[in-house]
């Protein structure tokens, strides 16, 4: 049997246990990574955005193995930005079970906020219940350069063949004025009017006719009273009567006014009414003013408020008539 020299004694125990405490240690800090299981981190890839330049927003998810992983697709909001593409990579797994997925977003924004924010779900399925858990990367920022990018700018010349030349010459440009249109609006103003006219026009032609007859009727008598109360003399005796032959005239549509007293009582075929006109010639051409008079021209006033009221039946009553005339055919 032979006999280990005292001197490799020593460094073989020293290597003993130098192995023991990494293997532990190892074992230990794997067992500490699968405790702190899953772990999802997401970052964008350049230090500034630019409006329209595409940018990487990179996701790391680091898991147990059996987990099986869903990362989002095009059809995610990625609000504020736009999705251009994705670019997935194999999964990477250590023989501890310790796999990890990655996959880069290609974005772009035409946001114009300053500060511009995202955060990105891992979908993982529970095989054993169907349910789904997402888990979220923390909120990243990037602050906004509104400066299209130089290289986007050439490639969108290149694209459409756009030219920019520097020109800040003043031009006036003309005021377009749209005949056409103006035109066909003016038409179909006067085709709606005309067509108005042709539905509505007799009814409102008819109120109208109604509406004058009752102003004038209104008028008559309140400068008919005003007249009666000054009657102190044959000038404003005869007045008042003239007064009263222009609103019959307009009323019977009958020429009234150069009608005589006698005349008129002839025509109407009213003995009353006759009556009254010679008081009033007796007044006018005698001097003889007296109650008479006046009891005369309340009595012109009476047969004028008369006539007015069977000439308003009648308008009345033919209005309701070619109404009804319409409302037949």
């Amino acid at each position: 049997m032979k006999i280990i020299n005292k001197k490799y004694f020593f460094h073989l125990t020293v290597l003993f246990f130098s192995f023991a405490f990494c293997n532990f240690y190892s074992f230990g800090q794997t067992e500490n990574e699968k405790n702190n299981l899953p772990k999802i981190t997401g970052s964008f890839s350049k230090d500034s955005l630019k409006m329209g330049k595409h940018i990487p927003f990179k996701v790391v998810f680091v898991h147990q193995y059996d987990k099986e992983v869903i990362f989002a697709d095009s059809t995610y909001n990625f609000k504020p930005f736009e999705w251009v593409k994705t670019e997935a990579f194999p999964t990477q797994t250590t023989s501890e079970g310790i796999a990890t997925d990655s996959a880069i977003y290609w974005l772009r924004t035409f946001e114009l906020d300053t500060i511009q924010s995202l955060k990105l779900p891992v979908f993982v399925l529970n095989q054993n219940t169907g349910d789904t858990l997402k888990y979220f990367t923390e909120v990243s920022t990037k602050e906004t350069d509104f400066v299209l990018a130089q290289d986007t700018l050439e490639r969108m010349l290149r694209e459409d063949d756009i030219t920019f030349y520097k020109n800040t010459t003043f031009i006036d440009i003309p005021r377009f004025t749209n005949y056409p249109l103006y035109g066909l609006a003016f038409v179909v103003l006067v085709v709606a009017i005309i067509l108005f006219f042709v539905f509505f026009g007799e009814s409102i032609r008819r109120s109208y006719r109604l509406k004058r007859l009752q102003r004038q009727h209104e008028k008559f008598i309140q400068e008919y009273a005003n007249q009666l109360g000054s009657i102190e003399n044959p000038e404003a005796t005869d007045h008042t009567l003239g007064m009263w032959k222009s609103y019959i005239e307009k009323l019977k549509n009958e020429p009234f006014t150069t009608y005589t007293s006698s005349e008129i009582a002839r025509l109407t075929k009213n003995e009353a009414l006759g009556q009254n006109l010679k008081v009033i010639d007796r007044a006018i051409y005698g001097g003889q003013i007296d109650k008479n008079t006046e009891l005369a021209l309340q009595n012109l006033k009476n047969y004028a408020i008369n006539i007015f009221e069977k000439r308003l039946a009648e308008l009345r009553v033919t209005s309701e008539n070619e109404l009804n005339k319409q409302s037949q055919q």
